[in-house]
């Protein structure tokens, strides 16, 4: 997916092929499931848990592992939250603030994975 003119984001993100739900730490709650992503930021779908200009510790828990990692610690900010046309789910988009260097070798492979 190519950013929309007149969109700041610098990275294309990628869809991704299995399902990865997000988790609020510090809440211990669900809050969405990742739709797209790439090393600096993600989008999820999920229920009305968060908040724009917001900081979050999330845990991604990967469906299938990769490299032999099932969940991702990531810090994020979330950017912006957006209501979905037709039931109760939104879509937020979330800047990456703080990840360990593996996290990020996993996201480089989730984008890897994808069919073109």
């Amino acid at each position: 997916m190519k950013p929309a003119e007149g969109e700041s984001r610098r990275l294309e993100r990628a869809g991704v092929q299995q399902v990865i739900t997000v988790r609020d730490v510090l809440r211990d709650i669900e809050i969405g499931r990742i739709v797209n992503l790439h090393e600096e930021g993600f989008m999820l779908i999920g229920g009305d848990s968060v908040k724009e200009n917001c900081l979050y510790q999330t845990q991604f828990v990967l469906s299938a592992p990769v490299e032999g990692r099932s969940t991702l610690s990531i810090g994020a900010e979330c950017l912006w939250v957006r209501e979905t046309v037709g039931d109760d789910r939104n879509w937020a988009g979330f800047h990456i603030l703080d990840m360990a260097p593996e996290d990020l070798g996993v996201i480089v492979k989730l984008k890897s994975q994808i069919d073109d």
